[in-house]
């Protein structure tokens, strides 16, 4: 796995512009551009007291960027594919004037991201942000342990499910629906859900006011339909718990709608020493913007970066409250809303060492806490900068089914603990790899390998 993610980084970091100077394109997590044209932070590596490099986006013309996305987790698998980026620049818009992306991954879980992004900044000459994405997404792993505190992906149920159908461990297949199953296949759907979901998101940021306290207005919309079933079957998993919840999978369009207020002064987006990052937010779907659904959300996360007597040592923290009122589809119902799109809570991204989509509710909070220690800097060739970063962490989260069900007993309180290392190129570029276990997985070792900070 590292040479290949070793192959990646560098080649993010390897877009060439019109006037034949290297660029180091952005992760999606990039600066936005400030009123003098310049990035917060020293993106571009240059060691202190050295003479500032120039700036990627100090130029006109086009960059572009085409490598292999490599990255794994207990939840989908090992995934492989190719992205592709173009740039281009104006000479003073940082850290572009506008950028397209293309990516193509698959699984060996079946899951697929297909999607296109197109990202703009000072639309119109005006400070406001537009980045939009149109995706094909498809999963015959996604997980389903029931809804309320007291379900859990419990084993020894699947197992007992397979036997009352006539299943026998080594024993011959039968047909289910139309679907022929053995014993071991049956036992490792049973929680799960396969679906295709087409989607397509914009989102627009309007700058207020500048660092060194970023005020934006955000607004967004995100649509997605659902199909179940997979490529060749349009229909749950037979008799697995979600088809005996949701025997019809489902299918429908959800149009959301969001509207927020973001608050920033991190000195550095991809890798902040100090600093705040704050959002609120409300969103709903209904059906006078298109929606199969009707439901209304409210997002509100607060993150902090504090150095612990030395920059190399930093405590991250992200506290989130998130919670709808209404109905949502399953296979929405763990997505938290604001301007990142995660799990919530279970997975890489929120709730590590326990399975993605593993706890469902409409009321859900959730602190994560962060310990990063730089243990090791290097230049390499006098052009990249190579940070070392071992982390540990611990996740913690509350749900409650609905609003009603708080203080009532039909909650529940997770958590999962570990670490993991951040091997960072030129404090933008970052490749993290997590393990972590929970007391909700019975202690079972989850394994996480990404693609840039969680937040």
């Amino acid at each position: 796995m590292q040479p290949a993610l070793l192959a990646l980084a560098l080649g993010l970091g390897s877009a060439i512009a019109d006037d034949g100077v290297e660029a180091e394109p952005p992760t999606s997590e990039t600066t936005t551009a400030s009123a003098n044209g310049t990035a917060d932070g020293a993106a571009d590596g240059t060691a202190e007291g050295e003479p500032a490099k120039e700036n990627p986006w100090d130029r006109t013309g086009w960059g572009w960027g085409g490598v292999p996305a490599v990255a794994y987790n207990s939840d989908d698998g090992l995934g492989g594919g190719l992205l592709v980026s173009l740039y281009r620049y104006n000479g003073h818009t940082a850290p572009y004037k506008w950028s397209g992306t293309l990516l193509l991954y698959v699984t060996t879980k079946g899951v697929h991201t297909h999607r296109l992004d197109l990202d703009m900044l000072e639309v119109g000459g005006l400070p406001l942000r537009i980045n939009t994405r149109v995706e094909f997404g498809a999963s015959k792993s996604s997980n389903y342990c029931g809804e309320g505190p007291d379900y859990v992906c419990d084993t020894a149920e699947a197992q007992a499910a397979a036997e009352a159908l006539g299943l026998t461990e080594g024993g011959d297949p039968i047909t289910l629906e139309g679907e022929e199953t053995d014993y071991a296949s049956f036992v490792s759907r049973y929680y799960k859900i396969r679906n295709i979901y087409p989607n397509a998101f914009i989102n627009a940021r309007y700058m207020l006011s500048d660092k060194p306290h970023r005020l934006e207005l955000m607004a967004s919309w995100w649509g997605q339909y659902y199909i179940p079933g997979d490529f060749q079957v349009r229909a749950p998993y037979p008799e697995s718990r979600y088809d005996q919840d949701h025997a019809d999978g489902e299918p429908g369009f959800n149009s959301n709608l969001q509207f927020g207020v973001m608050l920033d002064n991190r000195d550095n987006e991809p890798s902040p020493i100090r600093g705040y990052w704050s959002e609120a937010s409300i969103r709903g779907a209904s059906r006078f913007w298109g929606s199969d659904w009707q439901y209304f959300g409210f997002n509100v996360t607060l993150r902090g970066y504090t150095p612990l007597g030395t920059e190399r040592v930093v405590l991250a923290d992200r506290l989130v409250l998130d919670g709808i009122v209404g109905d949502q589809p399953i296979s929405a119902m763990s997505r938290a809303g604001g301007s990142q799109i995660y799990s919530f809570f279970g997975g890489q991204r929120a709730g590590r060492g326990v399975r993605n989509s593993g706890v469902l509710g409409r009321v859900r909070a959730m602190n994560q806490t962060e310990v990063r220690a730089t243990v090791w800097t290097h230049r390499f060739l006098d052009k990249v900068t190579f940070d070392l970063t071992p982390i540990a962490y611990y996740d913690v989260g509350y749900w409650a089914w609905d609003w009603s069900d708080i203080g009532g007993g039909n909650e529940g309180i997770v958590w999962g603990t570990g670490g993991g290392v951040r091997l960072g190129f030129n404090k933008n570029f970052i490749i993290r790899a997590d393990v972590g276990v929970s007391p909700r997985e019975s202690w079972k070792v989850q394994t996480y390998i990404d693609i840039s900070n969680l937040w």
